[in-house]
């Protein structure tokens, strides 16, 4: 019995070697050719795993000011939430704390008040490289105030002096007419003033016993042309006509005629308009009385009226534009040409004398226009006038910096004409200001800088927990500045109510 006993174990302990050596040879693969390919396998080795990122702290899903040093769980079963190094926002050294009822009660380190509210965290302001100054808008916001941008711009400007004027007559461009001899107007052609006429025309006709004589005397010169000495008195006959006026057209009549003339015309010496008529038709005329005035309004005068302190801008040949209410959108343009040497002593003021063409008649002297000079006019940098604001501080601009972010710059102002202003100092050529909705833009980011002021340069609370900041920011303290105490942490039984103490946590700097 023994003997059958161990015959069978025997036999099951072969029958297992022999399923053990056909289950290797099943699993393992034979052995490759050397020429046969390799399939490459995915290596994962420790080196190609990602690293690892390290945790700074864990909060509560609840409330994110809640922090804990290692992982757990809230009350509510909800995990706490991995803050990594990575992740973590970009950490601004806090100045102080502030009072949130009262901005001027400062404290070194975070607390809450008697009313269990945190202090506000104040930052030092934000580095060079930033542009935290200034306001932001989004470009919906920007449309609906009416944001529209223009760019700086170079144009010739110069101390605009707006001034009124009267407009007058050229005094070079007026002749005064008059007789040489003495006689009667027999036919007077031109009978008012005003009326127009052309150099050369008839203006009258008189007679003169003077000026027959001197004819008679002529024409027995010509007749004696061939005698000895003839020549020379002809000569003389002729000259003395001349010089009692008679025209030369009248000197060839009467010597082709053989007959004096009765009537001797007096001629226009240019053309123009008749100013001044001091005859009437059968008037008696001498030598010293002026018969008619004529000036020619091609060109006219406008004086106009200078302060004494406007005068270091002014010089002789300054552009100057002319407009008239009589016709609205027409300009005119020309230059000063005098300035006078006196002042007005009941005005103050100099008069400035401005040359303007007038080809068209319709400057007509005596109308009332309004000039503006361009003292030293220079190529320059400009923005329109209406992008300026000006305040007791200064004049600014309000800048596009792009992205809807606009800053209040201030300039120096240069002269100003036409609606623009150049710039001496505050701009570049290219930038951009706003032209329209400037003052609203202006007077938010006045706001935004006493806000700032009032906080201490702290104009936005979203950027750390509401209960205090990141552990390890730095806050200023005499010379050295010290570290910030880490935030209490919450024992691993803390739940999502944790923090919530009512009462202060440290002593006020009041």
């Amino acid at each position: 019995m023994m003997r059958r006993t161990l015959g069978f174990a025997l036999g099951l302990l072969l029958a297992g070697a022999g399923a053990g050596a056909g289950l290797t040879r099943w699993l393992i693969p034979a052995p490759k050719a050397p020429g046969a390919a390799v399939v490459a396998t995915e290596d994962k080795s420790p080196a190609s795993a990602p690293a690892e990122r390290r945790v700074l702290y864990w909060a509560n899903p609840m409330n994110s000011s809640i922090h804990s040093d290692h992982s757990m769980k809230d009350n509510m079963g909800m995990d706490y939430v991995p803050v990594y190094a990575s992740a973590a926002p970009a950490q601004r050294r806090v100045l102080y704390w502030a009072s949130p009822m009262n901005p001027a009660i400062h404290s070194d380190h975070p607390m809450k008040d008697n009313m269990g509210m945190d202090y506000v965290p104040v930052y030092a302001q934000a580095p060079s490289g930033a542009r935290d100054d200034g306001l932001r808008i989004d470009a919906r916001q920007a449309q609906n105030l009416g944001v529209r941008l223009v760019a700086t711009q170079t144009r010739t400007l110069g101390q605009a002096m707006h001034t009124v004027g009267i407009v007058a007559q050229d005094q070079n461009r007026v002749d005064a007419l008059t007789a040489r001899f003495a006689g009667w107007v027999v036919h007077l052609r031109v009978r008012a003033v005003g009326d127009p006429v052309r150099r050369g025309q008839v203006l009258a006709e008189i007679y003169s016993p003077e000026l027959y004589s001197a004819q008679q005397d002529d024409l027995i010169a010509l007749r004696g042309q061939g005698t000895q000495g003839g020549e020379q008195i002809l000569a003389a006959a002729r000259e003395r006509l001349r010089l009692l006026g008679m025209p030369e057209a009248a000197l060839t009549t009467l010597e082709r005629t053989g007959k004096p003339l009765r009537e001797i015309p007096v001629l226009a010496p240019q053309s123009g308009v008749v100013t001044a008529l001091a005859i009437r038709q059968g008037s008696y005329v001498s030598p010293q009385a002026k018969l008619f005035e004529i000036a020619n309004l091609q060109r006219v005068w406008v004086n106009v009226a200078l302060y004494d302190y406007q005068l270091p801008w002014v010089r002789v040949g300054d552009a100057v534009r002319l407009r008239l209410q009589a016709y609205p959108g027409k300009t005119w343009t020309g230059r000063l040409s005098f300035l006078y040497p006196t002042v007005d002593p009941r005005t103050r003021t100099v008069t400035a004398r401005l040359s303007f063409a007038n080809t068209d008649g319709d400057l007509r002297p005596g109308m009332y226009a309004d000039a503006t000079v361009l003292g030293h006019a220079l190529s320059t940098l400009a923005v329109p006038s209406s992008a300026v604001l000006r305040t007791q501080e200064g004049d600014y601009v309000m800048l596009a910096l792009g992205q809807g972010h606009f800053l209040p710059v201030q300039v120096a102002l240069g002269p100003q004409a036409d609606g623009w202003a150049a710039i001496a100092k505050g701009l570049r050529a290219g930038d951009r200001v706003v032209e329209s909705a400037q003052f609203l833009l202006y007077s938010e980011s006045q706001f935004q800088s006493v806000k700032a002021r009032m906080l201490g340069g702290n104009t936005s609370l979203d950027a750390v927990p509401p209960g205090g900041t990141a552990p390890g920011m730095p806050i200023p303290g005499g010379a050295q500045d010290r570290a910030v105490a880490p935030p209490v942490l919450a024992p691993p039984t803390a739940g999502s109510m944790a923090g919530m103490n009512m009462t202060a946590t440290g002593d006020s700097h009041d």
